[in-house]
């Protein structure tokens, strides 16, 4: 069983949007294994950069992707971390019968509580600093109380039992 077995690609779309449009992050859905199934609302240019580099994306989200999956199934619990990158992730778990089903997941503010790494970045994404710290001068902070509220409102839409 996979989301799409939950609700239909458009309900998903519907709720990935105002999940993206709240968080102001791209939010996806993914199944239980953290395959991308539907994503909305676009990355902002220092997220985009790092996704577009196979290297990045292996060493900065794959990463961070594999240890925050690894927790939410013992947890079955929304999670905020952030990616060795410096920007803010959040999941939140999709549960059925005590088993994780999928997972929606957000990305890409910078931290108030992190440091970007620029250098990082600079070294996986092969960017320069410069270059970096451009882009990243159009990604806003978030907050993570505010997340937490945020996910935690999702957490409670996407697992309220009916009956």
């Amino acid at each position: 069983m996979n989301p799409l077995d939950l609700e239909s690609r458009e309900k998903w779309e519907a709720i990935l949007k105002r999940f993206a449009g709240d968080a102001k992050m791209t939010a996806c859905l993914t199944d239980d294994t953290g395959k991308q199934l539907i994503c909305a609302a676009d990355r902002y240019p220092l997220c985009a950069a790092v996704r577009e580099s196979p290297d990045a994306l292996m060493s900065i989200c794959s990463q961070t992707n594999t240890a925050m999956l690894a927790v939410l199934k013992k947890t079955l619990q929304p999670e905020i971390d952030v990616c060795d990158a410096g920007l803010i992730r959040v999941v939140v778990p999709i549960v059925r019968e005590g088993k994780l089903v999928g997972q929606v997941t957000a990305c890409g503010l910078a931290s108030e509580d992190e440091e970007l790494n620029s250098f990082l970045i600079s070294k996986e994404a092969a960017i320069t600093e410069d270059k970096v710290l451009e882009l990243a001068e159009a990604t806003p902070f978030g907050f993570e109380e505010e997340l937490g509220k945020l996910c935690a409102r999702l957490f409670q839409e996407l697992n309220r039992v009916d009956g």
